[in-house]
């Protein structure tokens, strides 16, 4: 990878501050929501190609489409994936799974495939909740998860030496600790 995604990773970020927000002020469900926007995100973050402003804060990207068709494939051939099932671009399971197995084992996120699996369709099942065929329940173990990954891929990338404000920024706080920053 030759880029640094801190605007994706800054708005994974966002989303998390926003889930842990509304799970305060016991919005479970809405959270457990945005943390599934923040972990899509922080996933696609990996399988994104540059395609404006390459190098600049006004980055933006383009998925690599088939990555994950390739990773939806994989997982129908594992019987993971209902074989007459279309690609889902939010599916987390199948963003998992296209994100390159080298930064996974990295990143330690090969321990965590079964909450991917678990919460893989947070985003396109929960988010409608008067749907129904909405899911009714939200924990906070996806919040959970998004915070720990986070700084997991915060911290690969500054390895990696980026020096993106945010990346940087990130790590100051994580290096002064609560009540330090």
């Amino acid at each position: 990878m030759n880029h640094f995604p801190g605007w994706m990773l800054e708005s994974a970020h966002s989303y998390l501050k926003a889930a842990e927000l509304l799970d305060a002020q016991h919005l479970p469900h809405v959270a457990h929501v945005n943390a599934a926007i923040g972990m899509e995100i922080l996933l696609k973050s990996f399988i994104s190609i540059p395609d404006q402003h390459q190098g600049t804060t006004g980055e933006t990207y383009v998925l690599d489409k088939e990555a994950i068709k390739t990773a939806h494939k994989c997982l129908q051939n594992e019987g993971k994936t209902d074989r007459s099932r279309r690609v889902d671009w939010h599916d987390l399971l199948t963003l998992f799974h296209a994100v390159p197995e080298q930064i996974r084992c990295s990143l330690a996120l090969d321990s965590q495939e079964e909450c991917f699996e678990k919460y893989r369709s947070v985003f396109t099942n929960s988010r409608y909740p008067y749907e129904s065929t909405s899911a009714n329940s939200s924990d906070p173990i996806l919040m959970r998860m998004l915070r720990w990954t986070l700084a997991n891929v915060v911290g690969y990338h500054k390895e990696r030496g980026s020096q993106d404000a945010f990346i940087v920024s990130y790590i100051a706080k994580q290096q002064a600790g609560p009540g330090d920053a």
